[in-house]
């Protein structure tokens, strides 16, 4: 019975609101026409009164109208909005927490079949029996909570006559003399073959027990929230309080809404068609505040008889049919493995011809995109840390003093083309960036929870370099300290790189445990060994150029 539009909808378009707009079945003109008329009819007579001369006087006409002024004016008492709006919230989440529930057989059937295995009779009728006493559960409980599925199945003869149970099962089903439900029977039996199964090592795991027993439960706890459902509906009081408030509302503009008063004084140029203004209106509102409601009414027993009602009985016959086919006719029948289209090229599926040329908007990172500015990023620790950080972060060397873990470090950014800017046009703003950073006065680091990059810290009048008792430390600048890690580079590329290039020169860690006099270098890992390697590179194209740019200055100067 549930009705479907999702096809008018496709797109966004006036000829879909049209053709939404134009459907009977379910629809709001469907639901309120009825009472639409009732109204209209009730408010034309109640105008033919009000207007005639013959009925009422001249003087009880102005006592009228001070009446429906009053009216009109006091209908906000009625919270109309709020009331009906709050109400179908909750009618709505109601009515999504029974679909939910309302037991769908095919990831139950989908794990028996991948477990339960056997191709022989008893293999089959027991995926089979299961199946059948899984959908006989829920034919049980619609039979007691949906009128369509009670007219379909009035006595359990017929749920035998249909095939969904037999002579025997029946039996065994009247035998038990319970005074509640008897519901759980079918499972109990599904539950009790599948424990037979184990025992006779149809299936060859517990964990495949476990398994088929936890969607069967899942499929069983969803019905029985069903009938929680059916049992326990709204309180009657709330839908009682919003259906007498929308009506009560319209019966009160029947008189409120006679009156064509402007501020209370009758429009200067009289028209006929004065009077039609306030029904249209009126009209109006009783379509948009009545259908609200009757949506209300139409979702508070979804399993019932209305147009938009849930199809009870197409569920059973599919949940039936589905489980059978899964469990016996394409029962350990995959097709035979081949390579797939796209073993030797990328994954790159066709399109149709009418869909190729339409946009796709990939899922991609609104700042994935974003590049550097720059060619060469300068990595340097960052000179706000607190003073604990900076504790902790640091390495003694014996006196003291400390200095920064990590290094500078020039990272070549990787772009898709290569760079019209060269080395050479940029080491003026890279000596000038490094010399900035690590030259710095004290006085802009002067704060006292700040860790002081100045000659105590550094031991260096002019930049950054390592403290004097640093073994084999031969640096006197930041720039000395690139020259070294430039030359090291130039070393490494021809594979001449010694184990004492890896001396304290360039920045190490110490290790936290042992003599603090033995130094050991860090082990970086394979991703950062890559980006030291692509740095090192550059810096040995940068020290050559700068050499270069030397000699050439001397040769002039010469």
């Amino acid at each position: 019975m549930t009705v479907s539009y999702n096809l008018d909808v496709v797109e966004t378009s006036f000829i879909g609101f049209l053709k939404l707009q134009l459907r009977w079945r379910g629809s709001i003109w469907k639901s309120v026409m009825r009472e639409l008329i009732l109204f209209s009819a009730a408010f034309a007579f109640i105008t033919l009164v009000y207007r005639s001369n013959y009925v009422i006087t001249p003087e009880t006409r102005m006592i009228w109208d001070n009446f429906a002024a009053l009216f009109d004016m006091k209908l906000d008492y009625i919270p109309l909005t709020f009331m009906l709006g709050f109400f179908v919230t909750i009618i709505v989440g109601r009515w999504n927490e029974i679909f939910n529930n309302i037991g769908w057989i095919d990831n139950a059937a989908l794990v028996m079949s991948t477990y339960l295995r056997g191709s022989d009779q008893p293999s089959r009728m027991l995926r089979r029996n299961v199946v059948k006493y899984m959908v006989l559960t829920q034919v049980l409980v619609f039979r007691d909570i949906s009128m369509q599925v009670r007219k379909r199945f009035p006595t359990l003869e017929t749920v035998v006559a249909a095939g969904l149970m037999t002579e025997a099962e029946k039996q065994k089903y009247d035998e038990v003399n319970f005074r509640y439900n008897k519901h759980f029977m079918p499972i109990q039996w599904a539950y009790a073959i599948l424990f037979e199964a184990r025992q006779g090592g149809k299936l060859s795991a517990d964990i495949m027990l476990n398994e088929i027993i936890k969607h069967i439960t899942e499929f069983r706890t969803g019905l029985a929230r069903l009938l929680n459902f059916d049992w326990v509906p709204i309180p009657l009081v709330y839908p009682q309080v919003v259906f007498l408030a929308v009506r009560s509302y319209f019966v009160l503009c029947l008189i409120a809404r006679q009156s064509v008063l402007i501020d209370g004084e009758v429009p200067k140029d009289g028209n006929q068609f004065y009077p039609l203004v306030p029904f249209f209106m009126t009209a109006l509102q009783f379509v948009f505040f009545v259908g609200w409601m009757k949506v209300a009414e139409s979702l508070m027993n979804p399993l019932g008889e209305d147009d938009d009602d849930f199809e009870c009985n197409f569920l059973i016959d599919r949940n039936l049919a589905m489980g059978m086919v899964i469990v016996d006719e394409t029962y350990n029948s995959p097709p035979p493995q081949e390579k797939d289209a796209f073993w030797l090229a990328n994954v790159d599926p066709l399109y149709s011809e009418e869909t190729a040329n339409k946009p796709k908007n990939p899922l991609i990172g609104s700042v994935a995109q974003v590049e550097p500015k720059t060619d060469e990023v300068v990595m340097m620790p960052h000179l706000d840390s607190e003073d604990h950080q900076a504790a902790d972060n640091s390495f003694d060397y014996g006196d003291g003093q400390k200095l920064l873990p990590r290094g500078i470090s020039v990272v070549s950014v990787n772009r898709v083309s290569d760079s019209k800017t060269s080395l050479n046009t940029r080491q003026k703003g890279f000596l000038e960036t490094v010399r900035n950073r690590f030259t710095r006065d004290s006085s802009r680091l002067s704060r006292p929870n700040r860790l002081v990059m100045s000659r105590t810290s550094l031991n260096t009048p002019d930049g950054l370099h390592p403290p004097n008792n640093y073994p084999g430390s031969t640096c006197t600048s930041a720039i000395d300290i690139v020259d070294e890690l430039a030359a090291i580079s130039e070393r490494r590329n021809t594979d001449n790189l010694s184990p004492e290039d890896f001396s304290p020169k360039s920045p190490t860690r110490r290790s936290p445990i042992g003599d603090t006099d033995t130094m050991m270098p860090s082990v970086p890992e394979e991703d950062e060994e890559h980006q030291r390697t692509r740095t090192s590179v550059d810096l040995a194209k940068w020290k050559r150029m700068q050499d270069e740019m030397l000699k050439d200055q001397n040769d002039k100067d010469k």
